[in-house]
């Protein structure tokens, strides 16, 4: 049986919402909560501005609602928008040991077709779910049945399950049924896969949203009934960019029927505006500021270490581009001991021009000693010299928003706050929270989804 065909069959047959726990729709719903935030913060940089003014140019039936324009625009078109905007600030959730980021490929999907078509809530959370477990799932496959070519930390390999993942989201809502299902995944399959290449900052984002396009353009083709390829059965190989002797019902059926992997191993939903593999260090940096009362003129040397992985995530030692900031340690370690909790204003390009900043990352050293486990997997440790002579440390294993320490409620609606403030009205965010808190009792999301224009 084809890869395809299994997964269609399995959320058709088993997928429906009260097969869900109480603590997947909760997180599902946080998720979600926290994908509307970053895409409204984002909605005020110039490149969430360029997609938008693209959109305008290319016209359509305005259903659906760009989050934060004010604008409307068909599905597959507020979907590239807004899948952009979800990664663009690199402030959207993670599943760290897959390293995927599920919600930004398939919240666009769920929220446009979810408008157009009247959606349940209880629709909006099943598609949800469903789209970011096939992710994760075909995710956590590859790198489970060939570690190398499914290093998450390598280019490109989790494209071609996310965009399995987001037609699954789209199939669901449109209605299609398991043979419909079925061909509009290798539609997506198709289309897109094997891109190689390893692209950062809007063009990384924008793929995001191509991908979110794409899940709608394939379930909506192969509800209208595209000519099928005649060669269905997609292979475990090409779906994962693997070569494994296993079986695929066997595997399949394992992974299809584990516990949902937005739960275990659990998403991060993130407090920094930056590169998940840095939050230890700046909870370890905000913790040393607090507890000695350090100031900056105090500080002599500082020495950080992080762990292999984080070394090669965090690759830029002295960054020359917003993108490139959230990826370095030395300027985010400079950030927080100077600052305080990174925000959304120090990644850009007019705040690498400060010269506080530069001269200070000059103190930093970084080095990759520390060793990651399967539990803690960017566990970090800062060292200060003082110029008085004392010495003070600070090791960090899990940061604030990891699976082990959850984001309280009043944290993520603190975020939604932040994100939201120059863009929705008062009445309009408080709106908004409630509805995602209790997505699950609306009969139609439309009015909550037009909430997020702006």
């Amino acid at each position: 049986m084809a890869i395809t065909q299994l997964i269609a069959e399995h959320i058709i047959d088993t997928g429906d919402f009260e097969s869900l726990t109480t603590e997947v729709v909760d997180t599902a719903k946080k998720m979600m909560l926290n994908s509307a935030a970053v895409s409204l913060a984002a909605a005020a940089q110039s490149d969430g501005q360029v997609i938008t003014k693209f959109v305008q140019e290319m016209g359509g039936n305005g259903k659906c609602t760009i989050i934060g324009q004010g604008l409307r625009s068909s599905p597959g078109y507020a979907s590239l928008a807004n899948g952009l905007m979800v990664r663009l600030l690199d402030f959207d959730d993670e599943i760290i040991p897959l390293g995927i980021h599920p919600s930004c490929t398939v919240f666009p999907i769920v929220m446009a077709l979810g408008e157009m078509g009247g959606s349940t809530g209880q629709d909006v959370i099943r598609a949800f779910v469903h789209g970011c477990n096939v992710t994760a799932k075909l995710s956590a496959l590859t790198t489970d049945i060939n570690p190398e070519n499914g290093n998450p930390f390598l280019p490109n390999t989790n494209i071609t399950p996310q965009v399995i993942g987001s037609t699954v989201a789209a199939g669901i809502l449109l209605g299609l049924d398991s043979n419909q299902l079925e061909h509009a995944m290798t539609i997506s399959a198709d289309y897109i896969y094997d891109i190689n290449r390893n692209p950062t900052g809007a063009t990384s984002a924008l793929i995001s949203g191509q991908i979110a396009m794409q899940g709608i353009i394939s379930g909506r083709l192969a509800q209208l009934g595209l000519s099928d390829n005649k060669n269905p059965h997609i292979s475990l190989d090409q779906i994962i960019n693997c070569a494994a002797d296993v079986s695929e019902t066997e595997l399949l059926n394992n992974y299809l029927n584990s516990d949902c992997h937005i739960n275990k191993p659990g998403v991060t939903l993130k407090l920094y505006p930056c590169n998940s593999a840095s939050h230890s260090v700046i909870d370890a940096a905000l913790q040393i500021v607090q507890l000695h009362r350090i100031e900056a003129p105090q500080i002599k040397k500082v020495h950080v270490s992080i762990t292999q992985d984080a070394m090669t995530k965090m690759a830029y030692s002295s960054p020359v581009s917003a993108s490139e900031a959230r990826s370095s340690t030395g300027y985010i370690t400079a950030i927080a001991l100077l600052h305080g909790h990174p925000l959304i204003d120090f990644f850009s390009d007019s705040a690498l021009e400060d010269s506080e900043v530069r001269l200070f990352m000059d103190r930093i050293a970084v080095e990759a000693t520390e060793k990651p486990s399967s539990l803690a997997p960017y566990p970090s440790t800062i060292s200060i010299e003082l110029e008085n002579g004392q010495e003070i440390y600070q090791t960090t294993e899990f940061a604030r928003g990891q699976p082990q320490l959850p984001l309280e409620d009043e944290e993520l609606d603190a975020k939604f706050l932040y994100c939201s403030r120059y863009i929705l009205p008062p009445d309009h965010i408080e709106e908004a929270i409630d509805s995602f808190r209790g997505l699950e009792n609306i009969a139609n999301i439309t009015g909550m989804a037009s909430v997020l224009g702006g």
